[in-house]
């Protein structure tokens, strides 16, 4: 008997879908596709994907119910009639398709006519009038109870403030069908996930790693389990916002040996970093609008400066900054004030930056970090009579003084390199000079 939807249950109608075999037929095999006339259905937007079920149950599962699969079809389609996907497919493809990848899963344990129903049916309760009381009078307890624990479960994912680990608290004392399930539903939405708004393309993506990708393990699924890890990947990287990169000066400076202090003074070193060289470049004019905020590096600063003020940097920002540390460590009272003395690298470059959603990175900042943190430059630092060295990179040197040939008597001829994705990066030590 087939069904069509009301507001208060199903009612008996005219056949749609999928008939029980003829008698002398056994199995799947004796299924036809028919709607109040012969092959009706076969141009339906739906049929290529239900002739594709059908022959993965056939393979699989040639001693199918093919009655009970075939009316959760039928009511399926009833139910989802007038829904569409964001892709413009008609609904009822994503129930079928998830039955389909169900149907095929190897790993999934015994997948038996219930599931394959329960997966068919899984979104009529939660996204149209039918009734679970319904279902379950069609279908039995079963086949209901495995719709409800999906619905409740999708439900508890959407709640506001819901926790990644309350989620997985549910799956893991879920029935493994329902898990199964869930899986095949969620692989055949990442499949599709290019139709849907990106920040849902990112939601979903990041509920594949949270709970999905556990679930997969747990149940021992490591084939949907790689396939959800991929297409998520594939997705976040799809995600990732594509913007020009900016030419800056790279301003990176590191507080000598601030991984030995105790955290007060760790605490207060980054302080004082941060103070006085905003303190410099604001001397020298060179304002917030012409740089990017300060990021932090742990022990020290990066600041991106535009390349304009280049010349500034070198030849008035970093004696300002000198002579700034110079007077905060004579400041220090005695005895105790040596442990908090502020001696700092700092390395000056210049490049292409690239922007994303995790901040800043690309070649140019890497060279720039290699070269400051070149053992050569530590050890240069150590035996440095002012609180200051400053490595200025043959780019940076180059720009600023373009008719000279090599170091002039403000740069020390003392050379220090770096590799960085096969290219070779040089930079000049300077022990700057307090400006007057």
């Amino acid at each position: 008997m087939k069904y069509v939807l009301r507001r208060d249950g199903l009612r008996q109608c005219r056949p749609l879908g999928w008939a029980a075999a003829p008698a002398g037929h056994t199995g799947s095999a004796g299924w036809e596709v028919h709607v109040n006339r012969p092959a009706a259905l076969s141009g339906a937007p739906w049929s290529g994907l239900i002739a594709e079920f059908r022959e993965v149950i056939v393979t699989s599962r040639p001693h199918a119910d093919v009655e009970l699969i075939g009316r959760a079809c039928d009511v399926a389609a009833r139910c989802h009639q007038g829904q569409l996907r964001h892709s413009g497919d008609p609904y009822i493809t994503h129930p079928v398709a998830v039955a389909t990848i169900l149907a095929g899963l190897k790993e999934a344990g015994e997948v038996n006519d219930e599931m394959l129903c329960a997966a068919i049916l899984h979104d009529t309760v939660r996204d149209t009038p039918y009734t679970l009381a319904a279902l379950k009078r069609e279908f039995g307890a079963a086949i209901a109870a495995m719709v409800a624990e999906q619905t409740a479960i999708h439900r508890l994912r959407r709640r506001p403030g819901h926790k990644a680990a309350q989620v997985m608290a549910t799956i893991r004392s879920a029935d493994t069908r329902v898990v199964a399930t869930m899986l095949a539903d969620r692989l055949h939405n990442m499949q599709t996930i290019q139709f849907v708004p990106h920040p849902w393309q990112l939601r979903q993506a990041r509920e594949v790693l949270d709970t999905y990708l556990p679930a997969a393990h747990e149940l021992s699924m490591p084939a949907v389990g790689s396939q959800l890890q991929t297409l998520a990947c594939a997705t976040l990287l799809s995600n990732q916002p594509l913007r020009p990169p900016r030419r800056r000066v790279i301003v990176a400076l590191d507080i000598e040996n601030s991984t030995s202090r105790p955290d007060p003074v760790k605490a207060e070193l980054r302080t004082m970093l941060y103070e006085l060289f905003d303190a410099a470049l604001r001397a020298a004019g060179v304002t917030a609008r012409r740089r990017d905020r300060f990021t932090d590096r742990g022990d020290g600063l990066l600041a991106l400066v535009d390349p304009a003020d280049q010349a500034l940097l070198i030849h008035l920002v970093i004696p300002v900054f000198s002579q700034f540390l110079a007077s905060y460590n004579a400041s220090l009272p005695l005895p105790g004030g040596a442990d908090r003395q502020l001696r700092v690298r700092v390395v000056l470059h210049a490049g292409n930056v690239h922007d994303d959603n995790n901040g800043q990175f690309g070649e140019a900042l890497d060279a720039a970090f290699r070269l400051l943190d070149a053992p050569r430059v530590k050890a240069e630092l150590k035996t440095a009579p002012g609180p200051l060295l400053l490595v200025v990179s043959s780019d940076v040197y180059t720009a600023v003084t373009p008719d000279d040939p090599g170091p002039g008597p403000a740069i020390s001829s003392r050379l220090v390199t770096a590799q960085v994705a096969g290219h070779q990066y040089q930079g000049w030590i300077h022990i700057p000079t307090q400006a007057a």
